[in-house]
């Protein structure tokens, strides 16, 4: 099913106009805001020689609000690529005490890192399984959630913006057992089952970084698939001022020409405030949130990643890499952060042994 943004907007025009006459009490809402988010990349280059530069990474706007006292939506769009992307386009039902339905283009319930968003991350880019996630889709989902535990479920379709065709249906489910004060712990599983549209997958990750194009690591078109599950194991720690996370998530390919295959990455971090500061967390999202620093100096945090993505397996050989991120954090207020990565890359002879560092910086701005 092919549905183009254009169509999409104004079928979530046509819901607002709806859903506007269930104000009870009220006209219904509307805020604007968005996010900048300003790289500059340079290299040490081994077998790739990859290009130095700065980029836009995301530049997106927002309108938000009300539509009655149960019901809200969001669109948002991304001008920072060279074709402008709708990124969220939905109106969501809240009616349910601790439960919301969701209705549109928006996150499918896939993973941590991903439901955590870029604003929130501790790295400028999301850790090399990434590539193993489902992202957007324009589907129908069911969220609730209480003080132990957070469940979501949803069924969706192509993206909105066509550049990824697939029908699937995923599952996320978190459990938060009582620990001492000021402490958190999130373990959680995350199922999903798709079909592509044209029984092409081509899965690939860059080096920890966006401004070159290059992939470290690339299976290219793998034909004949079916279909593909995929599982996610997540874990997250919260103590105060420290906090470690951590995914395993694998892919199975099933395929009509060939052997099925599997593919399998990880990530594990740690990160620690040295002011008196710590990360938030939503149980409704089951994902972190925005930092406040509590003091007008600003908050510092430093940070130290390991990542994995094995993409050889059987008649596929996309090879393998593993990087390591050093980062730091400086929270100059709630919507003003700088950070800093150095990236060091290690990819096997698969891969053709390219080990590139990056330096990487980033200005985020939100409004």
């Amino acid at each position: 099913m092919k549905i183009t943004h254009k169509l999409l907007l104004l079928n979530l025009t046509s819901l607002i106009l709806a859903n506007s006459a269930l104000a009870a009490e009220g006209a219904p809402t509307i805020e604007f805001g968005g996010r900048l988010q300003a790289d500059n990349t340079t290299f040490d280059n081994d077998k790739y020689q990859y290009q130095d530069g700065s980029e836009l990474r995301r530049a997106r706007l927002f309108v938000r609000g009300d539509l009655s006292e149960n019901w809200d939506y969001k669109l948002q769009y991304d001008f920072a690529p060279v074709n402008s992307e709708l990124k969220d386009g939905y109106v969501r039902y809240n009616g349910f005490a601790n439960s919301r339905i969701t209705i549109g283009n928006f996150k499918q319930f896939s993973s941590l890192e991903e439901l955590t968003s870029s604003n929130n991350m501790t790295f400028t880019e999301r850790a090399l399984p990434n590539s193993l996630v489902t992202g957007r889709g324009l589907g129908v989902g069911y969220q609730t959630w209480g003080d132990r535990y957070s469940v979501a479920v949803s069924a969706y379709d192509n993206e909105a913006n066509n550049l990824v065709g697939r029908q699937g249906v995923a599952g996320r489910f978190i459990y938060r057992p009582q620990l001492g004060e000021g402490q958190m712990l999130h373990l959680g599983l995350a199922v999903a089952r798709e079909e592509d549209d044209d029984d092409n997958v081509r899965l690939r990750a860059r080096p920890d970084s966006h401004q070159d194009s290059h992939r470290i690591i690339d299976t290219h078109s793998i034909a004949g698939v079916t279909s593909f599950n995929k599982i996610g194991l997540e874990g997250a720690y919260v103590n105060g001022r420290f906090s470690a996370q951590t995914e395993f998530i694998r892919q199975n390919l099933q395929r009509n020409i060939g052997s099925d295959l599997s593919f399998d990455g990880y990530y594990a971090y740690a990160s620690y405030f040295l002011t008196n500061d710590k990360r938030s967390y939503s149980t409704s999202d089951a994902s972190f949130g925005t930092v406040t620093p509590s003091s007008d100096k600003g908050a510092w945090e430093i940070a130290a990643r390991i990542s994995n993505l094995n993409l050889n397996d059987k008649d596929i050989a996309g090879g393998e890499a593993d990087i390591i991120t050093l980062g730091v954090n400086y929270y100059m207020t709630r919507d003003l952060r700088f950070t800093a990565n150095y990236i060091m890359a290690d990819s096997d002879k698969v891969a053709g042994n390219d080990d590139p560092n990056a330096l990487q910086l980033r200005i985020r701005f939100t409004f």
